[in-house]
């Protein structure tokens, strides 16, 4: 009998099992589309991005008054540059934002590799002016689902994936949202609280354990040696070498790469911003103590460089390639506003060269060759790219002027120069069988 109700049990089991899939399945194919619904040029809604500095200082300040009541305003440009740049991290996906005074529309399309049941996954949500945050309607292809029900089952899907209720609490921030054409003002209670929360939450993510333990072994190294205490600045290539003679010691040919990968981060930490800490857990040698150089590393003879360097191979070791030039590139067109540095194809080759460096070394194939390299010398050559007539310090009427906008042929020819110019670099000729 009890044999019996078991494999009653298991039949339910599979019965339901055979409808979510099924359901799933159902869904997928109603959300799938031959046509996108979003055809938009990422060239073109970048070229305002200098606006997002704006956004960026404002959400600043309101983290710094987070005991206040926040008016946080938002352009439909800012908002759009923000889609591009996601767009030129991964060209698969393209969006719109549009703001009229009576609701905002978000728009997406994402393209799927080739198959039998369509191209194109189609999303779009309509925002709704008023108190807190409504969603009056969303689409998934053919699918349409009520806003307020939508909502709160991302909520609840974010609240679970995250264990805790983050997700409830920053929709409850928002007090109200005002809505213009071409912009909306969003009215946010304080922010301490659950900004707190958030602070908690961060600390609660699990890390790699043994990515944290390397990490926090490469950093006391770091740490300890002397280039880092002198009292004038010194080439990153002299934190680099004893670095990768350390992870050479400690490797072995199939752990090249993950040692590889704690000493970028260890870098980072070290020599970029101690906050890249936060990605792999409590490495500080010393408790409520961070460590770093005396003077930040260059290279070139420019801190900057380094820093865009060692930026730009932390996010690589952390994130897809595409991603971290995109966010390369997305600063520099940010530079170009009254205000900033201006747009640097010499910042952006280091921030290629970074992205470059980590890819190598993290590769299993050219890891261990890599360690070898980077031991044998003291030089930035192995790894950083000649910038020889690169231009630099261009305004945004300048760039326009010469360039008109990325993805012309002219701003394309330059990018293929700086690739050009780093696969020329011994770290990129590097093979497994060296």
């Amino acid at each position: 009998m009890q044999g019996l109700s078991l494999l009653r049990f298991f039949k339910v089991l599979v019965i339901l099992l055979l409808i979510v899939v099924g359901l799933a399945a159902v869904l997928f194919i109603a959300s799938v589309e031959d046509k996108p619904l979003v055809v938009s040029a990422s060239a073109t809604q970048v070229d305002d991005a200098d606006s997002v500095k704006e956004l960026i200082e404002q959400i600043q300040q309101s983290v710094k008054d987070r005991t206040l009541d926040q008016q946080i305003p938002l352009s439909e440009n800012q908002l759009n540059s923000l889609v591009g740049f996601l767009q030129r991290a991964k060209e698969q996906f393209q969006g719109q934002v549009n703001i009229t005074p009576v609701a905002s529309s978000i728009s997406a399309s994402y393209q799927l590799p080739r198959n039998p049941i369509g191209r194109y996954i189609n999303f779009s949500a309509l925002i709704l002016p008023g108190a807190g945050l409504q969603l009056s309607e969303v689409r998934l292809g053919s699918i349409v689902l009520p806003g307020k029900e939508t909502l709160a089952t991302l909520v609840w899907l974010a609240d679970g994936w995250t264990d805790s209720t983050i997700a409830s609490q920053f929709v409850q921030q928002i007090d109200s949202i005002r809505m213009f054409q071409g912009s909306m003002v969003i009215a946010m209670r304080p922010l301490d609280a659950f900004l707190r929360n958030l602070k908690d939450l961060k600390r609660d993510i699990s890390v790699d354990t043994d990515l944290s333990l390397a990490t926090a072994h490469y950093l006391r190294f770091l740490a300890n040696l002397d280039v880092g205490k002198r009292p004038s600045s010194q080439s990153l290539a002299r934190y680099i070498q004893p670095l990768f003679v350390e992870a050479m010691s400690r490797s072995a040919a199939d752990t090249a790469g993950e040692e590889n990968e704690a000493a970028i981060m260890a870098l980072a930490t070290y020599a970029g911003h101690h906050r890249f800490a936060n990605f792999v857990g409590n490495v500080q040698p010393q408790p409520k103590r961070i460590a770093a150089p005396r003077i930040l590393p260059t290279l070139m003879g420019r801190s900057d460089l380094s820093q865009h360097f060692i930026f730009s191979a932390a996010i690589k070791v952390l994130s897809e390639q595409g991603l971290t030039a995109a966010i390369g590139e997305f600063k520099e067109l940010m530079d170009r506003g009254e205000g900033g540095s201006g747009y640097s194809f010499i910042d952006l080759a280091a921030d290629h060269a970074g992205v470059n460096f980590a890819q190598v070394a993290t590769d299993e194939k050219r890891a261990f060759a890599l360690q070898r390299l980077l031991a044998a010398s003291s030089s930035e050559s192995p790894f950083f790219p000649d910038t020889a007539g690169l231009p630099e310090n261009l305004n945004k009427a300048a760039f326009t002027e010469r360039f008109k906008q990325v993805d012309s042929p002219e701003y394309k020819t330059l990018l293929a120069e700086i690739d050009r110019r780093i696969g020329l670099l011994p770290v990129s000729q590097l093979t497994h069988t060296q």
